[in-house]
C-alpha cells in the first residue's frame, strides 16, 4: 500500500497543487496546549510527525505567547493578532466591573459575545466571503474526530468548502499534572504525534498535501510548579476579607466589595513593598499602570488595580487552608503550571511551525511573538487584515512568495528650520554658569557682565565648525521619522543630535554614539545649574532652570550624559558650559539615570566594539501603550513642566566582529529600555544599596521591543540601514530578554 506521510523524504513544493475546484490553498492550524519548545528535542523517536513537519518547513527556535501565557488569552490572539489588553480576554478567569459578571472555563457565561472583542479570522474570512471551519470545539469530542471531521470539510462540494479550520488538542497540557521535565510526557506526545500523523496522511491519501497550509502551533509553555511553592497574602499586611484575589501563577487583586470606601489598591501595594525587603518573598507587586510597558496588561477594565508579578515556579493563594499541613506536603495534585511573566524562558518558548506550499522550504527564522501570526494567516487566505496589534510584514521571511508591501513609510512631519538669534541677548533661563568659566587655572575669571554672552559665542563657533560629521557618527542608521503631526527642529551638536519639540520644548528623541575605545577618564561632574540656552530655540520654545528651582520635588537632568565624551570635555576646557536640553526628574530617579549613563552604556559600549544610544521622554498618562496627544499631556501635566511617564533609551551595536556602528554593513543586535519614571524606586527592595546592585536588574526588567517604543512616541526608527525592510521589521518586533534559552 502507500507509504505513510512520515515515511517520505521533505519534499520542496515551489506551488500549491490543487485539485480543480480549489479556488486557494486551504489553511489548517492546530494548535496544541502547554507544547514547550524544549519537548522539540525529544525528537522522531517520540514525535516523528512533528519533526518531520519542522525540518521540511519553516520554524522558529520559539514563539513568545502573551502575557498572561494562559490558554484562552493566547488562543484568542492567535485568531485576532491583539494582546488581551485589546481583545477582552484578560484570563482564563476574570470578572468584569460594567457586566458584574465573571469568565471562567467552567461556565457558560464563556459563551457569551459580549467578552470577545476584535475580529477572529474566521469573522475576517467570512466578511471576504472565505468560508471558514469551528474553531472552537467541545471537549468532550476527541482530537481524532475533529481531525477527521476536518478532512471531511475538505471533502465538500466547492461552494460549500471552507478554507480556513483550526482544532486545539489539551495535549500536551498533562505537563501540569507530570511536570515539563517528566519522562512520563512521552506518552501523551506520542499520542499528540500520532493525531498530527493522521491529519497528514488523510491530506496524502486525498492528494491535498501539496495544495494545504499546516501550522503548528503552541499556546504558551509550561514551568516546574508544585503545592508548597505558595505564598499566602495573609502572612503579610493586607486584610483579605476585603479583597478578591484570583490565586495561581499570577496574582490579580480587586476590591470583595465593588464600593468599598476602605480598600486602596495603592495602600496594598505600598503595604506588600514595605515587605519586601525580607527574605523568601516570591512575587512584585505592582499597580497595572506601572506593570512593565512590555506585558501589555493595563489598559482594560478587566484588568484589576493590583497585580502580583510572581517568581517562577511559585503561585500566591489568599491564605493557607485550616487543614492543610504546615511541613511539606508528600502529595501535589500538580507538578506543572504556565501563566508566569512570558519572558522567562520556560514560558516565552512555545512551538511554530509551518508546512505546505506558502512555506519556505527547509527554513528556520527568528524567534517572534504570537500576536503577528494573524496577519500571516491573512495573507494565506489572500485577506485584508483587521486593525490588531502586530506589525505586518514582520514575518514575510517564512513565507516563499509574500504579498508585495510598501517599505518604509513616508514620514508625516519633516523638521523645520531653526530659528538663528545673537547668542549675546539669549535669556539666560535663570541659570548660571560663572564659577565654570576659567580658561586655564591661573587665569582670573572673567568680568560676570561678559561671562554668559563671550562662552556662549564660543560654543556658536564651535558648533559651527564641529557638527558636520554629527549625522554620520550619531545618525547611522537614518534620522528618526515623527509619524505625527507637530513641529520640531534638529539641533545638531558636537557629540548628539536632538529632535526637539517646539511643540512641547522638550527633546523627541536625542541620538549619540559612543566608542569602544573612548577615553572614560573621569571629568569633574558638571554643574546642574550650567546650562546654556541654545542659540537656534527661540526664548518661547525653551524650558528655564527657574521652573525646576520653584518645584519641590522636581530637579532636571541630561539625555546625553555631559562629559563624556572627548570634544565635550575640549569644549568645556574651553569656557563652556553644557546645553543639552534639561528633562524633569525627580532625585530618586536620577540615581537610575546616572548610572545608565556613567556606567552600563559605557560598559555596552566596551563589551560591543560601540554604541549608538537613542534616548528620550515618554508620555502615556492613561496608560494605553500609545503616544499622548500634546494636548493630554499639557492636561495631565497641569503646569508649565511636561513630566514623562517614561523615559525610552533604544541601545544598537554592530553584530560584525571589530565593525563600528557608523561603518556597519550586516546584522545589527538591539535592545532597549522603558524605563518608569517614577517618584521613589521602591520596585527594587534593594534600592537602599550602591546602584550597582540593583539598577540593571531593574532596568532588564523593563527592556522592551524596538517596536513598543515606536508606538509610544510616534517615532520610525532605522531608516536606512543595509537591512531589508523585512529584516529591519523583524528587527524592531524581537525583544531582547537578557536570559538564556535554557
Amino acid at each position: 500500500g502507500e507509504t505513510s506521510w512520515v515515511e517520505g523524504d521533505c519534499e520542496e513544493i515551489s506551488s500549491a497543487e490543487c485539485p480543480a475546484g480549489f479556488v486557494r490553498p486551504p489553511l489548517i492550524m492546530v494548535s496544541v496546549d502547554g507544547f514547550r519548545a524544549s519537548y522539540l528535542k525529544k525528537g522522531p523517536s517520540v514525535i516523528p510527525n512533528i519533526h518531520k513537519l519542522r525540518t521540511c518547513g519553516t520554524s522558529a527556535p520559539y514563539m513568545r505567547p502573551v502575557y498572561p501565557s494562559k490558554t484562552f488569552p493566547n488562543l484568542y490572539t492567535l485568531a485576532t493578532g491583539l494582546y488581551p489588553e485589546s481583545h477582552g480576554i484578560v484570563g482564563n478567569t476574570m470578572h468584569d466591573p460594567v457586566f458584574n459578571a465573571t469568565f471562567s472555563l467552567r461556565t457558560r457565561e464563556k459563551l457569551n459575545h459580549r467578552w470577545w472583542g476584535g475580529q477572529p479570522i474566521w469573522i475576517t474570512a467570512e466578511e471576504q466571503g472565505v468560508r471558514a471551519g469551528t474553531f472552537f470545539w467541545p471537549w468532550v469530542i476527541p482530537l481524532e474526530r475533529r481531525i477527521l471531521t476536518i478532512l471531511k470539510w475538505l471533502h465538500l462540494p466547492d461552494a460549500e468548502r471552507p478554507y480556513v479550520y483550526a482544532v486545539h488538542s489539551e495535549q500536551p497540557d498533562t505537563g501540569h499534572r507530570l511536570g515539563p521535565l517528566s519522562s512520563e510526557l512521552d506518552n501523551p506526545l506520542r499520542e499528540l504525534d500520532n493525531v498530527i500523523g493522521q491529519l497528514m496522511n488523510g491530506l496524502k491519501q486525498m492528494h491535498l498535501h501539496r495544495c494545504v497550509n499546516v501550522i503548528v502551533v503552541g499556546d504558551h509553555g509550561m514551568e516546574e510548579a508544585h503545592c508548597d511553592w505558595t505564598e499566602f497574602l495573609s502572612n503579610y499586611p493586607v486584610n483579605i476579607e476585603e479583597i478578591s484575589l484570583i490565586p495561581g501563577s499570577l496574582g490579580r487583586i480587586r476590591a470583595r466589595e465593588p464600593r468599598s470606601s476602605t480598600y486602596d489598591p495603592k495602600a496594598v501595594v505600598a503595604n506588600l513593598l514595605l515587605q519586601c525587603k525580607r527574605p523568601g518573598q516570591h512575587f512584585r507587586p505592582y499597580l497595572k499602570q506601572h506593570l512593565p510597558k512590555r506585558l501589555h496588561y493595563a489598559n482594560n477594565r478587566r484588568i484589576e488595580d493590583v497585580q502580583l508579578l510572581m517568581d517562577r515556579k511559585w503561585h500566591i493563594a489568599s491564605a493557607r487552608c485550616r487543614k492543610a499541613p504546615e511541613k511539606p506536603r508528600s502529595r501535589c495534585g500538580f507538578f506543572g503550571d504556565h501563566g508566569f511573566d512570558n519572558m522567562l524562558g520556560s514560558m516565552r518558548q512555545t512551538i511554530f511551525m509551518g508546512h505546505g506550499p506558502s512555506f519556505k522550504f527547509k527554513t528556520s527564522v527568528p524567534e517572534f511573538e504570537n500576536i503577528e501570526l494573524y496577519n500571516v494567516m491573512c495573507d494565506l487566505l489572500g485577506l485584508k487584515p483587521a486593525p490588531n496589534n502586530g506589525t505586518h510584514g514582520s514575518l514575510d521571511h517564512m513565507l516563499r512568495a509574500p504579498p508585495l508591501r510598501p517599505g518604509t513609510p513616508q514620514e508625516v512631519t519633516p523638521p523645520s528650520p531653526t530659528s538663528s538669534q545673537d547668542p549675546a541677548v539669549l535669556p539666560r533661563l535663570g541659570c548660571s554658569c560663572h564659577h565654570e568659566n576659567r580658561v586655564e587655572e591661573n587665569t582670573p575669571a572673567p568680568d560676570a557682565s561678559d561671562t554668559y554672552s563671550q562662552s556662549a559665542r564660543l560654543w556658536s563657533k564651535l558648533l559651527l565648525e564641529e557638527v558636520t560629521e554629527a549625522d554620520r557618527t550619531h545618525l547611522p542608521f537614518g534620522r528618526p521619522a515623527v509619524m505625527f503631526d507637530t513641529q520640531y527642529s534638529l539641533l545638531r551638536h558636537v557629540e548628539f543630535i536632538s529632535g526637539y519639540s517646539k511643540e512641547l520644548a522638550v527633546p523627541l528623541w536625542t541620538a549619540y554614539t559612543l566608542p569602544k575605545q573612548e577615553d572614560w577618564t573621569p571629568v569633574p561632574e558638571v554643574s546642574p545649574a550650567c546650562v546654556r540656552a541654545d542659540p537656534r530655540v527661540s526664548a518661547d520654545h525653551s524650558q528655564s532652570c527657574s521652573a525646576y528651582s520653584q518645584h519641590p520635588q522636581l530637579s532636571y537632568g541630561f539625555l546625553f550624559p555631559p562629559g563624556r565624551g572627548r570634544r565635550v570635555r575640549r569644549v568645556q576646557r574651553r569656557g563652556c558650559g553644557t546645553s543639552p536640553t534639561p528633562r524633569p526628574r525627580p532625585p530618586a530617579f536620577k540615581r537610575l539615570w546616572r548610572h545608565l549613563q556613567g556606567a552600563l552604556l559605557r560598559r555596552y559600549a566596551k563589551d560591543s566594539g560601540g554604541i549608538n544610544v537613542l534616548a528620550g521622554p515618554v508620555f502615556d498618562n492613561n496608560y494605553d501603550g500609545l503616544r499622548d496627544s500634546a494636548d493630554q499631556i499639557k492636561e495631565w501635566s497641569g503646569g508649565s513642566l511636561l513630566v514623562p511617564t517614561h523615559f525610552y533609551t533604544v541601545v544598537t551595536s554592530c553584530q560584525e566582529v571589530n565593525r563600528s556602528v557608523e561603518d556597519c554593513g550586516g546584522a545589527l543586535g538591539v535592545f532597549s529600555f522603558l524605563i518608569p519614571h517614577r517618584a521613589d524606586n521602591s520596585e527594587a527592595c534593594n534600592s537602599a544599596e550602591d546602584e550597582s546592585e540593583w539598577v540593571e536588574e531593574l532596568l532588564k526588567r523593563h527592556t522592551a521591543r524596538v517596536r513598543d517604543v515606536e508606538i509610544l512616541t510616534g517615532l520610525d526608527l532605522y531608516r536606512s540601514t543595509n537591512l531589508t525592510y523585512v529584516s529591519t521589521l523583524s528587527l524592531k518586533t524581537r525583544l531582547h530578554t537578557f536570559q538564556s534559552d535554557d
